[in-house]
């Protein structure tokens, strides 16, 4: 593709649409658009490219690349869309062409054209304006392809299961479901396979794994929501022989759509429980507009398959010796296999599921293998992951080897799986042998969490290379490298990073091992670490739906999310109950970070009305005297399994005038700004509420409803959410931090209290002391959890924590990056960042690298004698207000543009 002139000094690339690349079954009517910027190469350049502007400080050097100037920004684009690559080719959008635009936007660009046709691929290229003029070339062009208009239709699909499975009330085994169809001569122009198989499924084309997606489709209220996949088969489809028999297979497991194991939650007796069934629909385009479909119906065959039994909390039970060998291909005789019947459809509306799927990330050989008893053996992966073992095992017919997965031991040295979760075991799998020499056995339709594996019943004696830790989760994309010269930091960031990725398996969970459920506190505690780590817009919007399928008529949520009924505040069995404001808080929390960290509008809008119901609801129904007195408040401080001693209120208080103030800002962003009166009404009725509950003017500090000594989160509390008046803010700072030092510099909070106190003494001048609270090797502290092993993330302080899998005390990551490297999104969608080092004196140099959506962010700084060195490395397009640490403790004040900068004081 050619350019109108000559190339700028700007290319256009990373194209994607809906924040992916090249996706399938898009339904968005108005999708988004969004692309990165690098320079063009340049075969001289006399520019100093410093970025720096007149708002610099006496006293600082600077240096930097030749990114610097108007040209590095990009002032126009103009975007295409077609149907075909030709028309793209010849610079045509017949689809859409959105002309020169004048802007500097590079992402969540919407499409503005006619209506997109369903079920079509789409192309589309971009090209961009520079600061001086010039235009770049066409950028590669990419694809998307839009859902069926109408799924529930899909060419006759009917939902199908095994007869004797949904003719039992039982648990009988997962089933296999197999179509032999023949597809006519001719030149395929696309083949395309709309499939949802619940609770999960597994799917084969001739003989070969259809995608890379496991544990498939993500889970929802399915009578709400019903997720499907889209898969590109033309491949697979063009290589096969035409004129000749072909096979579509599916094997089902249950997933969150008919568990059966009883559990505290219910999901046994969900309102959709139900047993496996399978909907499908393969649509293959002949390149004259011919379209063959198969379907899912009373034609296919199905069989028990060699799965006896699956439960996502249990585990499975494999028999190999039902196993029937070639089942996906077509050459197998499936004659004596009974039809298929048909089952009831779910409730829940069919949506394109549109965030990555589950897949297995990797593989971790064991570093040990012990036996602690005769004849029982434990493999040590060395680290805390989620997925499964892989077992090689050699042995006769019907021997059963039993494979426990735990996080942790007990004295005797066997697996830990204590629990009061789930009736029976929990995260235990069975391999009966069919005894054809060596055999392999993982499970398909279950994931635990897990360092450690035990095997018993083994008819041999296992070996080291025998069993692999297979990692699975959500396969989000890698977005950050933290690096310093601490260890610990170094350390906890990994294990931060472990937390969160065991916790994505289609919802953001609490523990991998215990629950699996969404617990909505735990999702945005963490919620910025995810979005500095990882790409997370696609997995927030697929559960922000799920909050609104979760939404009761009233505006209350329950506090995991999706729910089985369990948790509602009229529910009487349940353990915990909302409303939970600092939990529900999640609601506009997310949003927030989505449009902070992507520069997403349309999340706020969307959620802009529920969010508001919610608060109604709160508000009529749970203030009283201006406060509230119902929730959860700072969960497992240090000593305590749960509710802080002092009761909740202070911080469910807190928690709903965050919820309000959250609420003005998108109201501003979103042009709600006849709301914004009564916020600011609320607001002031809340804050006066506080202070009349929890102050107390004999000592000048906060406290909960009932009566202890000093609490460090009540004052934490209080003074990051600007509740604390100033003139009486710096003698609550004090006596906070007059309590740490009689602690012997040691936190004494929980989940809430931890994410504000470090960076609250941080910005107050006690960035040491906040390092030395956070780094602590004795309990109470981070370090303190290294020191025992930990490789992922504690629930608890103590070191007999209940999980080791937990990611809710992972805000410290998010202080990492903001405070101690500094680098935080200073205008949404990082157009612009703001970097403020906070260095502790133990620390002499800090590093991260951020992919964001605007492109790469490299922001470090380190010692250079009495004073510091500060890099920056920005995309076109991004400038930053840059502070550069001083050995008196002060800042000196840069502006940069893009390009590469150092600055020194």
């Amino acid at each position: 593709m050619s350019a109108a002139s000559a190339t700028g000094v700007l290319i256009p690339y990373a194209l994607r649409t809906e924040y992916a690349e090249n996706p399938l079954g898009v339904e968005e009517p108005r999708p988004r658009l969004s692309w990165l910027l690098r320079p063009a190469p340049q075969e001289s350049s006399g520019a100093s490219g410093s970025g720096a502007s007149g708002s610099s400080a006496s006293g600082s050097s600077a240096s930097g690349s030749d990114l610097s100037g108007a040209a590095a920004a990009q002032t126009a684009y103009q975007v295409i869309v077609a149907t075909d690559l030709a028309d793209l080719d010849a610079g045509r959008g017949p689809v859409w062409d959105s002309g020169r635009v004048e802007s500097g936007r590079t992402g969540q660009v919407e499409y503005v054209g006619e209506a997109l046709a369903p079920d079509t691929g789409h192309v589309w290229t971009v090209r961009v304006w520079d600061g001086s003029g010039q235009v770049s070339d066409w950028a590669e062009p990419v694809t998307f392809v839009t859902a069926p208009a109408d799924p529930q239709g899909w060419g006759g699909a009917m939902w199908i299961g095994q007869a004797a499975a949904l003719q039992t009330d039982g648990q009988p085994p997962a089933p296999l479901l197999r179509k032999v169809f023949r597809l006519p001569t001719g030149d395929v122009a696309h083949a395309r396979l709309y499939v949802s198989g619940l609770g999960y499924g597994d799917f084969f084309l001739d003989g070969e794994r259809i995608g890379r997606s496991v544990l498939d489709p993500a889970p929802t209220n399915y009578d709400a929501t019903v997720l499907y996949s889209t898969y590109d088969l033309t491949a697979q489809v063009r290589a096969g022989a035409s004129d000749t028999d072909h096979v579509l297979a599916a094997a089902l497991g249950r997933g969150r759509y008919g568990d059966p194991t009883p559990n505290v939650w219910y999901w046994q007796k969900a309102p959709w429980w139900d047993h496996p069934k399978l909907l499908a629909h393969l649509a293959v385009t002949y390149t004259d507009g011919r379209v063959v479909r198969v379907v899912s119906d009373l034609t296919w065959r199905g069989v028990d398959g060699p799965t006896r039994s699956d439960s996502l909390y249990s585990g499975e039970h494999y028999d190999a010796r039902h196993a029937r060998r070639g089942w996906t291909t077509v050459d197998f005789d499936d004659s004596d296999w009974p039809e298929v019947v048909a089952a009831t459809p779910p409730r829940g509306q069919l949506r394109s599921q549109q965030l990555e799927p589950i897949e297995v990330i990797g593989e971790l050989e064991p570093v040990g293998l012990s036996e602690p008893q005769p004849g029982v053996y434990v493999y040590d992966l060395g680290q805390q992951v989620t997925g499964w073992a892989r077992l090689h095992v050699t042995g006769p017919a019907g021997a059963t080897v039993r494979l426990r997965h735990g996080e942790r031991l007990l004295p005797d040295g066997t697996v830990d799986i204590r629990q009061v979760h789930i009736d029976g075991d929990i995260q235990t799998d069975f391999f009966t042998l069919a005894g054809e020499g060596t055999e392999a056995f993982e499970p398909s339709f279950s994931y635990k969490g897990f360092q450690y594996v035990q095997i018993d019943g083994h008819p041999g004696r296992p070996e080291l290379g025998d069993l692999r830790g297979v990692v699975v989760h959500t396969a989000v994309a890698s977005t950050a490298e933290l690096d310093t010269d601490h260890p610990i930091v170094n350390r906890l960031h990994t294990a931060t990073r472990w937390a969160v990725l065991n916790n994505l398996h289609g919802i953001p969970t609490d523990t991998p091992v215990f629950e699996k459920n969404g617990w909505t506190g735990d999702a945005h505690l963490t919620a910025d670490v995810a979005a500095y780590n990882f790409h997370m817009p696609r997995f927030y919007t697929k559960w922000l739906q799920d909050w609104v399928d979760a939404q009761l008529p009233s505006g209350e949520f329950p506090p995991i999310v999706p729910t089985a009924g369990w948790g509602y505040h009229h529910d009487t069995e349940a353990g915990i109950v909302g409303p939970i404001p600092a939990w529900d808080v999640a609601y506009v929390e997310i949003p927030w970070v989505m449009y902070q960290h992507y520069g997403d509008e349309r999340i706020l809008r969307r959620h802009y009305d529920p969010a508001r119901r919610y608060l109604d609801f709160l508000v009529d129904g749970y203030l009283n005297d201006d406060i509230v007195l119902a929730g959860l408040g700072d969960w497992l401080p240090p000593g305590s399994h749960g509710m802080p001693p002092e009761g909740p209120g202070i911080y469910e208080t807190a928690y709903t005038v965050r919820f309000v103030d959250l609420l003005d800002r998108i109201a501003r962003v979103v042009g709600r700004e006849e709301d914004l009166a009564g916020y600011a009404e609320l607001r002031a009725r809340l804050a006066a509420g506080f202070d009349r509950a929890f102050y107390d003017a004999k000592s000048g500090t906060y406290h909960g409803e009932r009566p202890t000594e000093y609490r460090q989160s009540a004052n934490v509390v209080a003074l990051a959410f600007g509740l604390v008046p100033q003139e009486r803010y710096h003698q609550v700072l004090d006596r906070l931090v007059a309590d740490i030092h009689e602690r012997e510099d040691h936190l004494d909070t929980g989940v809430i209290g931890t994410k504000f106190l470090l960076p609250l003494l941080s910005r107050n001048g006690l960035a040491d002391l906040a390092f030395t609270v956070a780094t602590q090797r004795t309990y109470p502290g981070y370090g303190f959890w290294i020191e025992q092993g930990a490789t992922s993330l504690y629930e608890h302080w103590q070191a007999d924590s209940r999980s080791r899998n937990h990611h809710f005390f992972g805000h410290v990551d998010q202080w990492f990056i903001e405070d101690l490297v500094g680098v935080t999104p200073a205008e949404p969608g990082f157009t612009r960042l703001r970097m403020r080092p906070l260095p502790p004196s133990e620390l002499g140099r800090a590093r991260v690298d951020l992919d964001t959506v605007r492109g790469r962010v490299t922001a470090g700084w380190e010692r250079r004698g009495a004073g510091y060195s500060v890099r920056v490395d920005l995309p076109p397009g991004v400038t930053a207000e840059v502070h550069v640490p001083t050995s008196g403790g002060g800042h000196l004040v840069e502006e940069c543009g893009p390009g590469r900068h150092t600055l020194e004081s």
